[in-house]
């Protein structure tokens, strides 16, 4: 069956363009009647997705994790006093130069301060460090030697290699070698990626589909946006192979609204790959078809969720499903569906490329391979490293991040919103995700942002608070109220144990990962610095 890429135009409700939304010319009656569906919910879908109603701006500020701790509020203040339109986002994927700014061409300032000329911002920013120390450079391979986005130099330093000797393997063989690696999903679920691509591969449908995911938006993690800008082609190759691997015929690179950067390149290598015969129909002469789209992010941290990004691409509000049934099983449009992370889909080729076994052989006996860890700002050396799973957080906020850039730090987040909150005396934990899990802790996607001491833990937990009710998809009770009320009690008081019990019913009711984690982490914050939040003298625990 020749590859065919569905109409991504009409699924992103025709790819509105801000100037008609800006002029209120958009019409929904036209426009359903083109798309054949219902108006209210083709408005309700525009209105869910903050880029396509935001006001236009001079410049967005971005107000992740790291950049407020880095001064974003202040610099919001200074660029707006200065007669800018200023508007807000919660990353840019810019975390190890906080903080950043995204300015209306689509260029990044990184390192802002009240002095620095906008208008002088470079097209493309200063490279961060990148390195590896794990015995193997795997993710790092190439984004820690330049830039391989190209076609030509990508092959050169062994991009696309695996893929024709792929394509002459028996899908279940692939399928196999990727089972016996042990790899499990970056994104932070963790989920064996050999145990997904079986169940896509053997559940009925018309048709099956592959996806990245690259809607990274966990504040302190950028890895996704490096390797999109820097190694798309190895991304690509990871997804090719698992459409082999399942039988899938058509392939997306969701990718966030935030990162025009990285769709810009992705796009780029798609047309390269393609025009190579390594994309499209009949590849490399063997019959095999598949093809890739870019699908940009309309502005929904909750997208990053397979189901809630599945109801994004099909035009809809990004809303939870519930599950089971789930994606493998009948995903987008109802057809068997892989989505994995950037980052899987990196290793996934290089498994293909080296063999399960040396994969395997890498970090420990439950959490195999290597992880690419992003540094913030905060710390003294800030970048991406590589470690192998199973490395102790000590060792990589010590010796590989030389501790705070301004000092010991006070305590480490880790993961984002929906990670954990570790204080120095738990910095023993290695990073491994049962490891982490049996002290009720999580990696998620491996970013880890500084906290200084002296930070002020009452705006950190109202700011993660004010993230959780601007980011609920909506779909729930316990998390859409629940992130309201307790916003409130955090920045008008009620005390920490009304708190602590409004978030334990959103942490044990709510629908999705989004609700049941985020709690997780305020409530660490609660439990190790609650006197400092509180001002009750000192922190409990």
């Amino acid at each position: 069956m020749a590859a065919r890429p569905f109409d991504v135009e009409a699924a992103q409700l025709v790819r509105l363009h801000r100037e008609r939304l800006q002029s209120q010319e958009l019409d929904f009656r036209e426009l359903a009647h083109r798309l054949a569906r219902p108006a209210a919910e083709l408005r309700g879908a525009v209105e869910f997705y903050g880029e396509l109603h935001a006001p236009v701006v001079d410049v967005r500020v971005c107000h992740g994790t790291s950049c407020a701790l880095s001064g974003a509020d202040a610099l919001h203040r200074t660029l707006t006093a200065r007669g800018l339109r200023c508007g807000t986002v919660y990353c840019l994927g810019h975390c190890g130069r906080s903080p950043a700014v995204l300015l209306a061409d689509d260029r990044v300032a990184v390192g802002v301060d009240m002095a620095t000329d906008l208008a002088a911002t470079p097209a493309e920013p200063p490279r961060i460090d990148i390195r590896a120390r794990s015995r193997t450079a795997i993710v790092t391979e190439r984004i820690g030697r330049g830039d391989h986005s190209d076609l030509a130099t990508a092959r050169t330093a062994g991009v696309w290699t695996a893929w024709p000797t792929v394509l002459q393997r028996a899908p279940g063989e692939v399928v196999d070698a990727i089972v016996r690696s042990g790899e499990r999903g970056r994104g932070g679920a963790a989920f064996p990626t050999g145990l997904k691509w079986a169940a896509a591969a053997r559940s009925p449908g018309p048709r099956r589909f592959v996806i990245a995911n690259g809607d990274e938006g966990d504040p302190g993690s950028f890895v996704d946006r490096v390797l999109m800008e820097d190694d798309p082609h190895a991304v690509l190759e990871g997804m090719a192979i698992c459409a082999h691997a399942i039988g899938a015929d058509a392939g997306i690179v969701y990718i966030r609204a935030e990162y025009p950067r990285a769709q810009a390149r992705m796009r780029a290598a798609i047309e390269q790959a393609r025009a190579a015969g390594l994309l499209g129909n009949d590849i490399l002469g063997t019959g095999f078809d598949f093809d890739v789209v870019v699908f940009p992010g309309m502005g929904s941290y909750v997208c990053g969720e397979e189901t809630a990004m599945l109801e994004a691409i099909e035009g809809r509000r990004g809303e939870i499903r519930l599950r089971p049934p789930y994606p493998v099983e009948a995903g987008l449009f109802g057809c068997p569906t892989v989505v994995n992370n950037v980052e899987t889909f990196v290793n996934a080729a290089w498994i293909l490329g080296h063999g399960p076994e040396a994969y395997a052989a890498l970090g420990t006996a439950t959490s195999a391979g290597t992880k690419a860890i992003c540094l913030n700002a905060g710390f003294a050396r800030p970048g991406i490293v590589e470690i192998e799973l199973g490395t102790p957080l000590a060792t990589i906020v010590n010796d590989e991040a030389g501790g705070g850039r301004d000092g010991p730090l006070a305590a480490v987040l880790v993961g984002g919103p929906m990670g954990s909150v570790l204080a120095p005396d738990q910095w023993d934990i290695p990073l491994a995700y049962d490891a982490m899990r049996e002290r009720g802790l999580v990696l998620g996607h491996g970013g880890l942002v500084a906290v200084p001491h002296g930070v002020d833990w009452r705006a950190l937990l109202v700011h993660w608070l004010r993230f959780m009710q601007h980011e609920s998809c909506g779909r729930c009770v316990p998390c859409r109220l629940g992130s309201q009320r307790a916003l409130a009690l955090a920045e008008h008081g009620g005390g920490h144990e009304s708190l602590e019990r409004l978030l334990v019913v959103i942490r044990d009711a709510s629908l999705c990962a989004f609700g049941q984690l985020m709690p997780v982490p305020l409530l660490q914050l609660i439990e190790r610095f609650g006197g400092q939040v509180f001002g009750e003298g000192t922190a409990r625990g």
